[in-house]
């Protein structure tokens, strides 16, 4: 005799109910035992009938989150806060700012990829050496151009009458040293005058130059400040005099220029200039593996325009 395979049903409801059921196993005849054969010559008959069993199912999700409290990292001080200083006669980007597009454009073709760049120390400054927009919507009867020394005296005027141009520049002209010099302090200042006299005067930009260039595409001049150039009182280039000489050499690679003069103009004594321009002419020749006799280099006392070292490039004749 087989025994009977049991057979489960499950059903899956919407509300997650299951219902599952499962068939009653048929009863099967069991064998006649002796004693029931003589009793009655006809076997009780199986049941037939199925019971379904039905059970619900019920499940929660239990799920752990965690909730931090996020604390700004700002911290503000009120004092602060309420010690600023609120000047309304003070404007402060109440204006748009005028832009000269033509300089920007300039000064971004300039730039090279392969050219490093030091933050810390400007770039060689050459003509113009100051900048100045006039004001929006100016309409003035006349103006004036002003260069101011340290001392407030003007070395440099240019006058206009009505239209004024879109860019106010100084090239280094200077009435009292004939031109720029470098380590000393220049300011700019416009003033306009108005069709009822009244003056309005509006100051420039500063500029400090540690070494500037200035002449043509066939032959430049460059000065650099001694203060900048060596250490204090030694002979040993600094490190910003490193960086402007790699400046000088990278230009000259540029331009086609290998014939260079170098002149030291101190007032320390003839000994330490002589040993600071042979340190200048040793360099500038190992970086540009030039011949001696492409450099020359002598040094003098220190003239109208200040401790400076000079070089004059020029391209070489051939």
């Amino acid at each position: 005799m087989k025994n009977s395979a049991l057979a489960l049903s499950l059903v899956l409801l919407g509300n997650g109910t299951i219902l599952w059921s499962a068939p009653a196993p048929a009863t099967m005849p069991k064998s006649p035992s002796p004693s029931a054969a003589s009793a009655t010559s006809t076997p009780a008959p199986a049941k037939s009938s199925t019971e379904d069993m039905v059970e619900e199912i019920r499940g929660k999700f239990k799920g752990r989150i965690m909730v931090k409290k996020i604390l700004a990292p700002v911290t503000m001080n009120l004092e602060k806060l309420q010690d600023f200083p609120e000047d309304p006669s003070e404007k402060i980007l109440l204006e748009g700012l005028p832009l000269a597009q033509g300089w920007e454009f300039n000064f971004r073709s300039e730039i090279k990829g392969h050219m490093p760049f030091f933050p810390w120390i400007p770039a060689i400054a050459e003509p113009p050496f100051l900048r100045m927009m006039p004001p929006l919507n100016a309409k003035p009867q006349s103006w004036i151009f002003e260069v101011l020394n340290p001392q407030g005296q003007t070395i440099f005027r240019q006058r206009g009458t009505n239209t004024m141009p879109d860019e106010l520049i100084w090239e280094g002209k200077d009435s009292e040293k004939k031109f720029a010099v470098v380590d000393r302090l220049y300011s700019a200042q416009l003033t306009l005058i108005g069709a009822d006299e009244k003056a309005t005067v509006t100051q420039g930009g500063t500029a400090v130059l540690s070494a500037m260039i200035y002449g043509s595409d066939e032959s430049e001049t460059i000065e650099f400040s001694l203060n900048h150039l060596f250490l204090k009182d030694r002979e040993e280039i600094s490190p910003e005099g490193t960086v402007m000489l790699a400046k000088i050499c990278e230009r000259m690679r540029e331009r086609g220029l290998a014939k260079m003069h170098i002149r030291v103009s101190s007032s320390q004594g003839g000994d330490m200039a002589e040993r600071r321009e042979k340190v200048l002419a040793e360099t500038i020749q190992k970086a540009l593996i030039l011949s001696p006799t492409q450099i020359e280099h002598d040094h003098t006392d220190a003239s109208l325009r200040g401790e400076i070292a000079a070089f004059w490039i020029k391209k070489d004749a051939k």
